[in-house]
């Protein structure tokens, strides 16, 4: 399955390892090999292990429809959601630990959200007896978007009792796909009352549990670990920044191949100070351009009228035995190949 048009931040390297190292280790107690999630996407299980490891969008979405192919109605996206931890948000996991209310952990949470890596975007709106969680995902595949709001939802059921404490439940949970065949898998993990084919993906919660006193709560603590998290969130948008206007301009310079010191004067610096501040950011310019030649040979090999003489050429490599070793590279088979089987690549 081809993505025909590319949001800008599906390249980005911004999803945690957490979510995918949970999702492998279910697969393999499900007895399969986790090790296939991997194959050709550049990084094995062990890479997973690192905190600090952040995987592409792109990458992320193959090792999910890889585990929903293994394992096909079963609600996968509940099962990793339901053995997530507190620790799972990282430092902003810290920072709700420490809170002194519900209202002011939604409220840090929705805020700082873009720190966890996770693949669902959320929003909370209060009204006078409850408050509303709303979750979307921008990936645009319609069972990873399944996956992601399954497993958004029943990591916030373990984030709320974590908190809270066990008696932690909503009012109800809402989706907006047709009730699968494994629904009353989320009726174990969720509650009683979950909907589908709502017109939104929503948890209802009672506003009497905004004002419950967490039991960690510690002002001078949860001051010191703000500030860190409010660091690392100015980070992550430099970061994000940073990347997104140096793919933006190799893409216009794509065919002529893409050289850093052109790339670095479209962005009004010398090719020495861009290398540094990628560095900074523990990237390089060369792993950038590979990465935008990707996302744009893919999304060419969908259309049959493109022949690989020409991609090659429109994707800024000198010949086609360089652009075959790299696309090899990537996704373990030749552009030939990989367009006959049609198959979902890194």
């Amino acid at each position: 399955m081809q993505m025909k048009v590319i949001d800008p931040t599906y390249e980005l390297a911004l999803v945690s390892p957490f979510l995918l190292q949970t999702l492998a280790d279910v697969v393999a107690d499900q007895g399969f090999d986790a090790a296939s999630l991997c194959r050709g996407l550049g990084f094995g299980l062990d890479d997973l292990q690192d905190p600090a490891q952040r995987i592409s969008y792109r990458q992320a979405v193959v090792m999910i429809q890889r585990a929903l192919k293994l394992l096909p109605d079963r609600g996968l996206g509940l099962w990793v959601g339901d053995r997530n931890v507190l620790g799972t948000l990282g430092l902003l996991g810290h920072v709700l630990s420490l809170c002194e209310t519900l209202r002011d952990a939604f409220a840090l949470g929705i805020r700082y959200q873009h720190t966890t890596g996770g693949i669902a975007v959320s929003s909370v709106e209060e009204a006078s007896d409850r408050i509303m969680v709303e979750a979307t995902c921008r990936l645009p595949f319609a069972e990873v978007q399944v996956f992601a709001v399954e497993e958004f939802f029943a990591s916030l059921m373990v984030y709320g009792r974590a908190l809270a404490g066990p008696d932690f439940r909503p009012q109800a949970v809402e989706f907006m796909h047709v009730a699968p065949s494994y629904a009353q898998q989320y009726q174990r993990v969720l509650g009683p009352d979950v909907r589908f084919g709502c017109r939104h993906n929503r948890m209802l919660i009672d506003a009497c549990w905004l004002g419950v006193r967490l039991p960690n709560h510690h002002p001078l603590a949860l001051r010191q670990a703000l500030a860190l998290l409010e660091q690392e969130a100015t980070e992550v948008h430099r970061k994000i920044d940073l990347i997104q206007a140096v793919e933006r301009a190799i893409t216009r310079d794509l065919t002529r191949g893409s050289h850093i010191e052109k790339i670095a004067s479209d962005l009004n610096m010398s090719s020495r100070t861009l290398r540094r501040r990628l560095t900074e950011h523990s990237l390089t310019f060369e792993a950038l351009l590979e990465q935008v030649r990707r996302g744009r040979t893919l999304n060419l090999l969908a259309n049959p009228d493109w022949s690989i003489e020409r991609i090659t050429e429109e994707v800024g490599y000198s010949d086609v035995r360089s652009f075959r070793r790299a696309f090899r590279r990537w996704t373990g088979m030749s552009p030939s190949a990989f367009r006959t089987e049609g198959s979902t690549p890194a």
